[in-house]
């Protein structure tokens, strides 16, 4: 006589949807579409006092100096840039 499958417990059903829910997050991250420079009138040179390097969203290259990246805006960002997302930490 075959054998039924067995139901799963709720206790595993829940894990199991815990972990899909754990995962969500870095999924979520894996798709961020980032804004490209033009929409953002992005430019080389600093608005007055205003620079990328100041910015929230700048994080500096692996040598603190020269070009970084953006959290929002697309590309390689110099840190004496700005753009009209900026936003001062």
């Amino acid at each position: 006589m075959p054998t039924l499958p067995r139901t799963p417990s709720r206790r595993l059903v829940l894990a199991t949807a815990a972990l899909g829910l754990g995962a969500l997050p870095l999924l979520a991250r894996a798709a961020v579409v980032k804004t490209p420079k033009a929409e953002v009138k992005y430019q080389f040179s600093p608005k007055g006092a205003d620079h990328c390097a100041l910015c929230v969203s700048f994080i500096p290259g692996a040598e603190g100096q020269g070009a970084g990246i953006c959290r929002v805006v697309d590309g390689p960002i110099q840190p004496g840039g700005w753009c009209e997302l900026f936003s001062k930490r």
